[in-house]
């Protein structure tokens, strides 16, 4: 029987557990013997408990623990890794042999790693499959330099350069330990037997690799169809269902605006503090105690505003909803920026949320191009909202097994 590992290292939140479960599930389903190592276990309850009674078996993965200061914002995926490590070949030794020997301990046939890359270092020269399964962010396209991810700033190129040799040399110190050969450049580190993109040609994070006939997008993997039933503010005016961060810092100014403007808003907002929520209270906007059923919510809706999550954002395209975006980091302003540029959405940065947030949301429920544009994603990708992606996903992943041990 196949055995496969799932290894999540860098990063936060259920954007990197869910879909690993996802994919673990249609592993046990095709009967293959599953392993998972996890950044943060305390995140697994919720989408592997049900998985760990068929057999599935949960490890700590080995992370970087020490915190470094006086870095600029990171702008590129090297400097990405600085935070992970990688300017400190001595202490970065550590987690790589670790990771080693989760390998002998496990021993699998396929690794399948969602921004793991010192996971990936630590396997190269051994004998499994690799693969890289993510929404494209931690996936960036090859290059030397790697392309840098901040588009909406100048860099300066020595900068640029000068990072990815640090990160290049530390990488290479690592492999000569272990009697491998070095990289020639650093995208080399995220080489792989097959390349997840789990997202849509439109509002893959890189445009140069959208730009690509060849590259392969997987889909995105199908939301949950659970959650508490929708419950709307009555009176008359369109449906606009928010989805919010609590800890985002003008969350009380947008739901402000929501709350005065034309529209009926139901609003689930985790961690929004009681006080918050008693001053933006109205009878036009109603807060959902718990996560919502998103096909059913969708299907009611007429627009959806969040903070740029992928889940979110593309199963609101799918249903054909316009969205209004308020991204919390790069990542997610650099997904809101191709979501902009495909003409179903708007984005605002957080200096603009206060004063344009209105004006934002009745576009998007007056300006017919938003619809058309959503709905076109709609006509297009409809078919992910019921096709199992996960299974194709887990199929390929057998057959690289497979290679490996036949």
């Amino acid at each position: 029987m196949p055995r496969f590992l799932l290894a999540w290292e860098l990063g936060g939140g259920l954007g990197h557990t869910v879909p690993l479960s996802q994919i673990a599930r249609s592993l046990l389903d095709a009967g293959h013997e599953v392993h998972v190592a996890l950044r943060d276990l305390s995140t697994a309850h919720g989408s592997f408990a049900p998985l760990i009674a068929r057999g599935l078996r949960l490890w700590q993965a080995p992370v970087w623990l020490a915190g470094l200061r006086g870095l600029p914002e990171a702008a590129t995926y090297a400097e990405l890794l600085f935070r992970a490590g990688y300017l400190d070949a001595g202490r970065l030794r550590g987690p790589v042999l670790a990771w080693r020997s989760l390998f002998e301990q496990i021993r699998p046939d396929a690794l399948l790693v969602d921004h793991a890359p010192t996971a990936l270092l630590a396997a190269r020269g051994l004998p499994f499959a690799r693969a890289i399964v993510g929404t494209g962010f931690f996936q960036p396209p090859p290059g030397r330099p790697i392309p840098p991810f901040r588009i909406w700033e100048r860099l300066d190129p020595r900068r640029i350069a000068q990072s990815e040799d640090r990160v290049l040399a530390t990488a290479n110190d690592i492999l000569g330990g272990l009697g491998q050969g070095p990289l020639g450049a650093l995208h080399q580190l995220l080489e792989a037997d097959e390349n997840f993109l789990l997202t849509w040609r439109e509002v893959d994070h890189f445009a140069e690799r959208a730009a690509d006939p060849s590259t392969r997008y997987w889909g995105v993997l199908p939301t949950a169809s659970h959650g508490a039933v929708a419950e709307w503010p009555e009176g008359d005016g369109p449906r606009v269902f928010t989805y919010m961060k609590g800890e985002y810092a003008q969350v009380e100014a947008v739901l402000k605006a929501l709350r005065d403007g034309p529209a009926r808003t139901l609003a689930y907002v985790p961690n929004l503090a009681p006080d918050a929520a008693r001053r933006v209270a109205g009878p036009r906007l109603r807060f959902a105690p718990a996560a919502l059923d998103m096909r059913s919510v969708c299907a009611q809706a007429d627009a959806v505003v969040c903070n740029a999550g992928s889940g979110t954002v593309c199963t609101a395209l799918q249903a054909g909803l316009p969205v209004l975006l308020f991204p919390m980091h790069a990542e997610q302003l650099l997904f809101s920026i191709r979501v902009s540029a495909s003409g179903a959405g708007l984005h605002l940065l957080e200096t603009e949320a206060r004063e344009r947030t209105g004006r934002a949301v009745n576009r998007l429920l007056k300006e017919p191009g938003f619809r058309e544009a959503a709905r076109g994603f709609a006509a297009r990708y409809s078919v992910d909202a019921t096709h199992d992606v996960a299974a194709d996903v887990a199929a390929r992943l057998g057959a690289l097994a497979a290679s490996r041990t036949g």
